[in-house]
């Protein structure tokens, strides 16, 4: 059984790079590349300002965490300075720690970031859910979970204690579940995405219920039932809230499940269509090629050059 939001990001196959620890003193700005497909960080200490391309700047405190979707470039300044490029400084100024530092003496500036990378598709519904760049407060309540973790990750990135690489990619995953909780608990009614309804405490039951049980026989009503609303009701808020009709979500999460599948196992697409819910192999087929434009043998044929692409990333 798995909560919605975990069922969506095992099925968009979220992968982790190692976070970097950067330590400064002194001011500094830095201009960023295009990156794919999710950045996230955390200030330990200091303050700092972040320009993405797309939105206005972030300012950042001790304590603060963000989130950079859109794949853009970005700068990362303390003050009206003359820019480097920020990539060419990381690769070049990493110590035998790992830590990377700019400026001299005891840093004034400690910020942990690193990138998660999503399979194509993926990114681009993670894209259509979030905005450009989101900043989670310190003083927010819904970020005290994250103060835990980023103390954790604080301690163990640059530390070279054995496991330490495991512990921090684990840590960088709960902390990404901890910011999308976060955002999705500091957001209001405004924006309709995919991932608005589970912020919503009745259509959040009813996700949940599908979530847990995918395979079952669902309808308009049964989902409108564990949210304990009419069906009417139901079906209206939930447009309004994600901008899907109730099947439709539940006709696209089953397919990215069965896309997950198919590429990450040898099980037959008949078997696993019906493990998600749909039980005729043919109207599967061609659902699934009209939301992702493949067949189900060619996003087999497709997660080989993915993979690949990531390991020469990594």
């Amino acid at each position: 059984m798995r909560d919605p939001l975990s069922d969506i990001l095992l099925a968009m196959r979220v992968s982790g790079a190692t976070p970097v620890r950067f330590e400064s003193r002194g001011g500094y700005a830095m201009r960023f590349p295009a990156f794919r497909h999710l950045k996230f960080g955390a200030l330990l200490s200091g303050s700092m300002e972040l320009r993405p391309s797309n939105g206005p700047a972030l300012h950042l405190q001790a304590g603060d965490c963000y989130l950079l979707t859109d794949g853009a470039p970005y700068a990362s300044r303390t003050g009206d300075h003359p820019e480097i490029d920020g990539e060419a400084y990381f690769a070049t100024h990493r110590d035998p720690d790992g830590v990377v530092r700019f400026g001299e003496g005891a840093p004034d500036k400690i910020v942990i970031g690193g990138r998660f990378t999503f399979e194509e598709t993926g990114a681009e519904w993670m894209r259509l859910a979030l905005p450009p760049a989101i900043r989670i407060p310190a003083g927010s309540p819904v970020a005290a979970p994250l103060r835990t973790t980023l103390s954790l990750l604080g301690q163990e990135v640059g530390a070279n204690a054995a496991g330490e690489d495991l512990i921090v990619a684990r840590l960088a995953d709960i902390l990404l579940v901890q910011a999308l909780r976060a955002y999705l608990a500091m957001t209001g009614d405004e924006t309709p995405s995919w991932l608005a309804g589970l912020a919503d405490p009745r259509l959040g039951r009813a996700l949940r219920a599908f979530h847990a049980e995918i395979a079952g026989d669902w309808s308009v009503g049964r989902l409108a039932a564990e949210a304990g609303m009419s069906r009417s009701s139901f079906a209206d808020i939930f447009r309004r809230r994600t901008g899907l009709t109730p099947m439709d979500y539940v006709a696209r999460w089953r397919l990215f499940r069965i896309r997950a599948e198919v590429m990450q196992t040898d099980r037959p697409i008949a078997v696993i269509a019906e493990d998600n819910g749909w039980r005729s192999r043919t109207s599967c087929s061609r659902a699934f090629r009209e939301l992702f434009g493949v067949s189900p043998r060619e996003a087999k044929a497709g997660a080989a050059v993915f993979l690949a692409a990531e390991r020469h990333q990594a």
